[in-house]
């Protein structure tokens, strides 16, 4: 299961599926069936928890910037084989609390306030309210399933070497990468299948 970032959707996973052979890959929309301005982040979890529901097992659970939280934030519902963190926005017990930080409800233009999407990546709308909590800190303290946090140089620390610290996590780096190539890359998505194939293999019984 795939989870997109923030403004953006499924799309950004085009020619993921072609990357894992013998596997089914699944990418959810997490606006389906929400009114954006009023969209929460437990909003978009439960839109991943319902959409992941009826999946086959084992899951394995990939989630991009935004998308890594949510699938942190659902992990304890879907109880994952296991969590691939592509750069996620860090949770509280990186970032910490910021109780000051007002809650919003309202949708902002993402291009506007992140920067130019890649020119072949379709932008939408995103919910102020749900970057407002993030901002204000969303706490996921712990984890049990087996993880893998995924990281460029962009946010190496804060979305990357931390997220791995905080949670015990496997870590790999690809140096050179910016925030969008974690998607766009060929090289990221064939190092999550090996993982995903390595993680399957241990789940394996012993003859």
């Amino acid at each position: 299961m795939l989870v997109h970032g923030a403004g953006s959707g499924p799309w950004v996973f085009e020619g993921w599926a072609d990357a894992f052979p013998g596997l089914t890959v699944v990418t959810v929309d997490l606006h389906d069936g929400l009114d954006i301005p009023c969209a929460s982040m437990h909003d978009y979890a439960r839109s991943l928890i319902k959409a992941a529901t009826e999946l086959p097992t084992p899951l394995f659970v990939c989630g991009w910037s935004m998308g890594g939280l949510v699938a942190l934030m659902a992990s304890a519902t879907l109880e994952p084989a296991g969590l691939i963190l592509l750069e996620p926005s860090p949770p509280a017990g990186v970032q910490g609390f910021d109780a000051s930080q007002e809650l919003r409800q309202g949708a902002f233009d993402p291009q506007e306030v992140y920067g130019p999407f890649p020119a072949d990546i379709q932008s939408r709308l995103e919910s102020q309210l749900a970057r407002d909590e993030r901002k204000r800190g969303i706490s996921v303290p712990r984890i049990s399933r087996p993880c893998l946090v995924v990281w460029g140089d962009e946010f190496a620390i804060d979305r990357g070497k931390s997220v791995a610290e905080l949670y015990s996590a496997e870590a790999l780096s690809f140096p050179g990468a910016d925030h969008w190539d974690l998607v766009l890359n060929a090289d990221v998505r064939d190092a999550v299948r090996r993982w995903i194939t390595s993680k399957l293999r241990e789940r394996r019984p012993v003859p």
